[in-house]
């Protein structure tokens, strides 16, 4: 049985399925498995990641009565124990989300299948126009509980996120805290917010509110203490500094942008559509601005594309809410400045003592 077939928009490489928008780190999820292209640590998501950066993935759910034949096609295949909450979940990838309902609930196995990975991780990004390069498909079935296994190994992007997982240290189990008179944050929630509970103004947020909370806790607070003029003007120069690291405001229509963004102006096109933005930083899908970093030594060099982190944070800095916009543009910019992100620190703290 189908339960979706369409193709999937990603951004940053990573598709969720779950029963919420509560979504975990990309990490914990496969910290401790054998393999790493499907995180099954946190309770009732899967975490799976794609070749692609940014475009569009085929992507099927089906599922059987019992465990179903594996194709040939498939170049690299994982299976991972799952335990649904609700027959109701939806497939979430960035800011899209899309049903899919499950003809029961009972424990499951999960076989996520893919091809084409390196192929994809070397395009890095599909434009509208262009054809698609991976596509995956997620097969359940009944099954009682079993370790995470991998079935099938063919790309070097799966055996390096084999590697992370292998290689990661899972957090603590959680302790369940003794009960007292007033409702208190669980260790998985404190752990979630950085080990401190977020107050109702922090928890009220979306986005990259907890990615940040996790690895910066402080700086999230001062965020959050700051008058709404000054969150506002952190946003726009955040995403600014982005815009430099990445090479964009030497170009006429991104400073437009910009200047437009510091005026309190709707941003002008092309940036009233985010394809039309990529077209521009990504033409013919050429990768311009890239740079070669490395994440670390579990994982391979790979390129980064400055333009494609940085462009999402002029969108988040224009945010109706001046927290979010900040929170959200923090992040974009961080992840801009990468393994510079230390000097982005620096700049925030002597701008806003």
């Amino acid at each position: 049985m189908v339960l979706f077939d369409a193709a999937v928009p990603v951004h940053y490489g990573f598709i969720f399925l779950s029963g919420d928008e509560d979504q975990p780190d990309l990490i914990d999820a496969r910290a401790g498995q054998r393999n790493g292209l499907c995180g099954a640590n946190a309770a009732g998501v899967l975490s799976m990641v794609t070749g692609l950066h940014t475009g569009r993935v085929p992507f099927v759910v089906e599922w059987h009565d019992t465990e179903p034949v594996l194709g040939d096609e498939w170049e690299d295949v994982v299976e991972v124990p799952f335990q649904p909450a609700q027959p109701d979940l939806f497939l979430s990838s960035f800011q899209h989300f899309f049903p899919v309902r499950l003809p029961t609930v009972t424990a499951v196995r999960a076989r996520y299948c893919a091809t084409a990975m390196d192929a994809a991780r070397k395009a890095d990004t599909v434009l509208a126009e262009q054809a698609t390069i991976d596509r995956y498909l997620l097969a359940l079935w009944p099954a009682a509980p079993a370790p995470d296994a991998i079935v099938r190994l063919t790309s070097e992007a799966a055996q390096s996120w084999h590697h992370v997982a292998q290689t990661r240290r899972r957090r603590p189990a959680a302790v369940e805290p003794p009960p007292v008179e007033e409702a208190v944050e669980t260790y998985d929630n404190v752990a979630a917010w950085g080990g401190r509970p977020p107050s109702e103004r922090l928890r009220g947020l979306g986005g990259n509110v907890r990615g940040v909370a996790r690895n910066h806790r402080d700086l999230l607070d001062v965020f959050e203490s700051w008058d709404a003029d000054v969150q506002r003007d952190a946003a726009r120069w955040l995403a600014r500094r982005a815009f430099e690291v990445a090479g964009l405001d030497r170009l006429d229509w991104a400073r437009a942008a910009l200047d437009a963004l510091d005026r309190g102006l709707p941003l002008p096109t092309p940036f009233t559509s985010p394809q039309d933005v990529f077209k521009l930083v990504r033409p013919g899908g050429k990768k311009i601005g890239v740079v070669e970093v490395s994440a670390g030594a579990a994982t391979p060099a790979r390129p980064i594309h400055r333009p494609s982190f940085a462009v999402p944070a002029i969108f988040s800095a224009a945010d109706p809410d001046p927290l979010q916009a900040l929170v959200d543009t923090f992040r974009h910019a961080e992840a801009t400045f990468n393994e510079q992100s230390a000097e982005l620190l620096t700049e925030l703290r002597q701008r806003y003592r």
